[in-house]
């Protein structure tokens, strides 16, 4: 019940006070509501959680993050790192009342994923201007929720925008979904692991960044499952 109301009183708020706000600020505001939403989490069901790695997260230039996916609890972690961030996320949520209304002031990429072709030039262009105006991108490359244990099959999207638009990807790992599983307000006690890796360089080929980041998130999944 918790979460519902943070939910509904922050994207209510975003959604009429967006038109006023710049982009920035939404994203702070957005950051701000997603740690009081952990720390409900964590007083109210004991999902508590540990980070490694945040000496890792560039402050100073925007990048494309990439992230497994297995619950809920890491669409909200991933707004709190200092990095204002657009999301890769499949048109449908943002018709969600309040929730989808909310995303859609943060200038996400929503993608058609029924028309591949066209979700990939969309991924360029809107990618690419999300980077050099600063905004970091977030793409979860297995493309949906995976159960937890191991990495799902990689789309080549982070490493092809990445090396396009010339940024670092920066890979981040976590097991989340056995205490915060999708479609489910229910959670379960216990410690979410993250790790966030060094950034890959863009100066390596589009198939070579995108074998790092596999094999960086594989490895390092593996070892927190």
């Amino acid at each position: 019940m918790g979460l519902a109301v943070i939910s509904v009183v922050a994207s209510t708020l975003l959604v009429v006070t967006a038109p006023l706000v710049k982009r920035r600020l939404r994203f702070k505001f957005v950051g701000y509501c997603n740690r009081a939403v952990l720390q409900w989490m964590k007083i109210t069901c004991g999902v508590k959680f540990k980070i490694r790695g945040l000496d890792n997260v560039p402050k100073d230039q925007p990048l494309v993050v990439a992230c497994n996916h297995q619950g809920d609890w890491e669409t909200f972690y991933l707004l709190t790192m200092g990095l204002p961030v657009s999301t890769v996320l499949k048109r449908e949520l943002l018709y969600i009342p309040f929730f989808g209304w909310a995303l859609a002031m943060l200038n996400p990429i929503a993608i058609d994923r029924k028309r591949k072709a066209n979700a990939l030039k969309q991924l360029s262009q809107q990618g690419c201007e999300r980077l050099n105006s600063g905004i970091s991108v977030l793409i979860f490359p297995e493309g949906t929720r995976h159960p937890p244990g191991t990495l799902g099959p990689c789309t080549k999207g982070a490493a092809m925008l990445a090396h396009q638009a010339g940024v670092p990807i920066l890979p981040i790992v976590q097991n989340s979904g056995r205490l915060s599983p999708p479609h489910s307000w229910v959670k379960h006690a216990g410690t979410v692991e993250v790790i966030i890796g060094q950034p890959i360089s863009a100066d390596a080929p589009t198939k070579e960044m995108h074998a790092q980041m596999v094999s960086w998130m594989t490895e390092n999944l593996a070892a927190i499952s």
